[in-house]
């Protein structure tokens, strides 16, 4: 029987990041082995051409992470280390997406942002292989010296997945297929390296200058200014807005710049479905609430923004196993595991995280 994590919140203690990662490596050390053992097989399913290649792309994709943060390629070793898996096994849990001609169509994910005179939200849906529900995890890193946390939504030994932190600074993602891929840093790696930053044009100038392994939007919002971004190994553009107030994004290509080198044969089958969705309710979503029922709704289910798609034979099949959404207003950020209505271990909390003035 595989094991169900059941959301745990697990803190970073140490300033040293090699020890976060061992602690980390040794508190979920089978988990991570068994979520190792089935990102490696659903890769390899999908592209046996690159089971020669993997220790070669896991080196050079931990290298490039090494230079552009050497304290995640600290935690990404004590990781390894402490869960008894070797590196690439880690890089290949972090990074399976990424991989070169790797393409996973069915995973996808919701973004959303709604920015108005009283009320500022940002959130998303988490949907990937239906195998990662069950180790889905929450990190906080705590900064004594500044009194700041991040909270990272993830899967046991992986980086990040999406972040906020007490600089207002949130960071979602979405998938996107392209066809420019090559390796670089690993995107859980750019995820967490975002999360430490204090504005928004630090986040904004970081994302453009990585060099990222494959295609994905990013969501960043601090408060009071929303965007996406869409950023591939070869071109990084903004999404034109869909409304002052409001913005969200599914899994294909918005920028004229980007659709040049999406991969047009592996696009996600529910994702025009979603955005049709998105611009359907965008009007009324004004509210905690609103935004809260959009994300988990089941309109036009199974393809829905809680999605169930799940076709027989499909090598991927992807649901949403979770998500996230984070309220400036009264600084809660409401994080669930799983579908509050088809699923008997759905799981849900909401973590305090106040903001502090960078003026």
């Amino acid at each position: 029987m595989l094991t169900d994590l059941n959301l745990p919140i697990f803190k970073y203690e140490s300033s040293d990041p090699y020890e976060n990662g061992l602690q980390h490596g040794k508190a979920y050390k089978e988990a991570i082995k068994e979520l190792v053992k089935i990102r490696t097989n659903l890769l390899l399913k999908r592209s046996p051409h690159l089971e020669n290649k993997l220790d070669e792309f896991a080196k050079e994709q931990f290298r490039f992470t090494k230079d552009f943060s050497n304290d995640l390629a600290l935690e990404l070793e004590g990781i390894a280390e402490g869960c008894e898996c070797s590196l690439t096994d880690i890089i290949i849990l972090n990074n399976y997406t990424d991989f070169r001609d790797i393409q996973l169509p069915d995973e996808g994910c919701t973004a959303i942002s709604y920015i108005g005179d009283d009320i500022s939200l940002a959130g998303q849906t988490w949907d990937m292989h239906q195998s990662a529900k069950n180790y889905l995890m929450i990190i906080e890193v705590h900064n004594e010296s500044t009194q700041t946390k991040e909270i990272i939504y993830t899967v046991c030994g992986c980086l990040g997945l999406m972040a906020m932190n007490s600089y207002a600074q949130f960071v979602g993602v979405n998938n996107i297929n392209v066809v420019d891929g090559e390796n670089g840093i690993i995107w859980p790696a750019l995820i967490r390296k975002l999360s430490t930053l204090k504005t928004q044009n630090e986040v904004i100038d970081t994302l453009m200058n990585a060099k990222v392994t494959s295609g994905h939007n990013y969501l960043i919002s601090d408060g009071s200014n929303a965007y996406n971004y869409e950023i591939t190994p070869t071109v990084k553009e903004i999404v034109p807005p869909q409304s002052k107030e409001i913005i969200f994004h599914t899994n294909h290509c918005l920028n004229e710049r980007i659709i040049s080198v999406e991969d047009k044969k592996n696009i996600s089958k529910t994702t025009h479905k979603r955005y049709e969705l998105a611009k359907k309710y965008a009007k009324q979503i004004t509210t905690e609430k609103a935004m809260f029922d959009f994300l988990t709704s089941h309109d036009g289910h199974p393809i829905s923004i809680c999605s169930h798609f799940s076709p027989e034979g499909a090598n991927d099949p992807s649901q949403t196993c979770g998500g996230a959404l984070y309220n400036y207003k009264t600084q809660m950020l409401k994080i669930w595991r799983g579908c509050r209505e088809y699923d008997d271990n759905y799981r849900y909390v909401e973590i305090p995280l106040p903001l502090v003035d960078t003026k």
